[in-house]
């Protein structure tokens, strides 16, 4: 299993911009380890990432040596064109057993030269969690959720285990803003900063389930990417 959590904010104003990604590193089979691999990538090309949940390998190989594969080779100029592509090859790499069967995705978020923030969502599962048998890429943000996102608030999109994240991301920030506004504590001011206390909150949930969860779903190192208008850095 895994949590996977792409975070856009301030869309709206090109000085403040940025995308955080985020990702455990846990590979599980039935509950179970089964290694530890990254998920999430930077596309540096694009001023973009990606990052996968579900599926874990294809014909024998780790998901995380295929997708290193596919972006050595990948000569796409935007965005639309990468998923465009990525979607075609995962339709003639992964067996149409696995696709009908094996929930998989992949999130691939970046800033176009305008600036403007992109995210494309490529999986074969419906908004619903079904498997559908094939590989489909959708832009979200742009299309979608952009217009109505309020100024200075964050778009959040997230896949795995979604409980933890649902249940902790926000009690985390109320429960320990209080502490972080005292005289002796660094406060959360700069993209990076933000990138660092995303990374602190992605531990915690880590480190509950390794202490409290019978399945062995989330696990640390946590992987983060931060993407401004003018570069993509893994923090």
């Amino acid at each position: 299993m895994t949590l996977l959590v792409t975070e856009i904010h301030n869309h709206d104003d090109p000085g403040r911009a940025a995308i955080v990604f985020a990702a455990d590193r846990r590979i599980s089979a039935g509950g179970k380890y089964h290694g530890s691999r990254k998920k999430i990538f930077e596309i540096p090309r694009l001023n973009a990432a990606i990052g996968y949940f579900g599926l874990a390998e294809v014909r024998g190989s780790p998901m995380a040596e295929w997708l290193i594969s596919h972006l050595r080779r990948d000569r796409s100029s935007c965005l639309a064109d990468f998923a465009s592509a990525l979607t075609a090859r995962l339709n003639e790499a992964v067996p149409a057993g696995h696709r009908s069967r094996e929930p998989s995705g992949f999130h691939i978020s970046g800033f176009t030269p305008q600036p403007r923030a992109e995210f494309w969502f490529v999986r074969n599962i419906t908004d619903a969690g079904h498997p559908t048998g094939s590989y489909e890429a959708r832009e979200d943000f742009q299309g979608r959720d952009a217009p109505t996102l309020q100024p200075s608030h964050a778009q959040i999109y997230r896949n795995g285990d979604l409980l933890p994240h649902v249940l902790l991301w926000g009690v985390l920030d109320e429960a320990l803003a209080p502490l972080l506004d005292r005289a002796d504590f660094r406060r959360v001011r700069s993209v990076l900063d933000y990138a660092r206390w995303v990374r602190f909150k992605l531990e915690v949930i880590a480190y509950v389930y390794k202490q409290w969860c019978t399945r062995s779903i989330i696990g640390r190192p946590i992987d983060v990417i931060c993407i401004t208008p003018s570069r993509v850095r893994t923090v």
